[in-house]
């Protein structure tokens, strides 16, 4: 596996973070934690966790709370960071954890490799990384993107 960098622990203002319901947070945080996620803060509650707020880099934060999930409902995207998702895909496989699936890495039409990971409660982690052996290609396409955006030309 590839090295990145050191997961930032400050607590700051998080511009952006999926909450997932879950029936077992701490199979789900043990799921994650696997994954490069690590637990930053648990908050307790009445029957255990009401929150465990699990972070993989500096604004990929995951909060995950008790509740009846609807399998499918929550899907998030994070960068990849650098980190060979095969290998990722692979380490993952390894592990028994029951109801989770590993898809990939798969192609995407947009010039990405992705690996999906779906937990036990049916929410859904997409880790995608450019395809970089691709890039000319991938800017010749995004000059055909309609809007104002910064960088096209």
């Amino acid at each position: 596996m590839s090295e990145h960098p050191a997961i930032d622990r400050t607590i700051y203002p998080m511009p952006m973070f999926a909450t997932f319901q879950v029936r077992d947070i701490a199979a789900t945080t043990a799921f994650y934690e696997a994954a490069g996620f690590v637990a930053l803060a648990t908050i307790p509650g009445e029957n255990g966790p009401a929150v465990v707020h699990l972070r993989r880099m500096k604004y990929q934060d995951l909060l995950l709370v008790p509740g009846e999930p609807i399998p499918g409902s929550t899907t998030v995207s994070f960068s990849a960071g650098g980190e060979d998702l095969a290998t990722l895909a692979s380490t993952l496989r390894e592990h028994t954890f029951p109801g989770v699936t590993i898809t990939g890495p798969a192609d995407t039409a947009w010039y990405t490799s992705d690996v999906t990971i779906t937990d036990p409660d049916g929410n859904r982690v997409i880790l995608t990384t450019p395809r970089l052996a691709e890039l000319d290609e991938a800017k010749q396409w995004a000059a055909t993107f309609e809007g104002d955006w910064a960088g096209k030309q």
